[in-house]
């Protein structure tokens, strides 16, 4: 038994030691390289979103924004112009650790992307971010986090857009 333990471990090491490697994506890029698993899961579209059967996602939306999902919970409504809210966020988002912002395409006034990764396995987890005119100096968000890895997260997602929300609204 400890000869397997063992040889599985080594195994593990060493496929570790021979996966390709890209800086931003560590040994994760490798393996999706392998298992055909994509480093981006792509943009979200709220308006046509529909949330995951596994739960190692979290969404928060404004009222009526994403019709076909589930929120967490409702995203509250600022005193501010669409692009300040969407700056302030993107200033939130990029103040954690391991956050880097993903292209955004076309969009990128009124939508933001980003890929935050785990402390130790370096797992991405991709955000992406919508703002909304919600009223003359007024707007509204909606965030979608997501795992690319595993089945659950242990409430991982929903903590970061929680903390998000919190941030935003002590952000000056």
């Amino acid at each position: 038994m400890l000869a397997v333990a063992a040889a599985v471990i080594a195994a593990g090491v060493i496929g570790y030691v021979l996966l390709e490697k890209r800086p931003g994506y560590g040994a994760y890029y490798g393996i999706a390289k392998l298992t055909g698993a994509g480093l981006d899961i792509g943009p979200v579209d709220f308006k046509t979103l529909r949330r995951r059967t596994s739960p190692n996602d979290a969404l928060v939306c404004a009222a009526g924004h994403c019709p076909n999902a589930t929120s967490d919970r409702e995203a509250p409504t600022y005193d501010m112009p669409p692009q300040d809210l969407l700056a302030r966020l993107t200033k939130v988002a990029l103040d954690e650790p391991r956050t880097h912002a993903l292209y955004c395409g076309a969009d990128c006034d009124l939508i933001a992307r980003f890929v935050q990764y785990s402390r130790i396995m370096r797992y991405p987890d991709t955000i992406d971010v919508a703002v909304f005119p919600m009223g003359e100096g007024q707007s509204s968000v909606a965030i979608y986090s997501r795992s690319l890895v595993g089945h659950g997260d242990f409430g991982v997602n929903r903590a970061r857009v929680e903390r998000w929300l919190t941030a935003l609204e002590h952000a000056t």
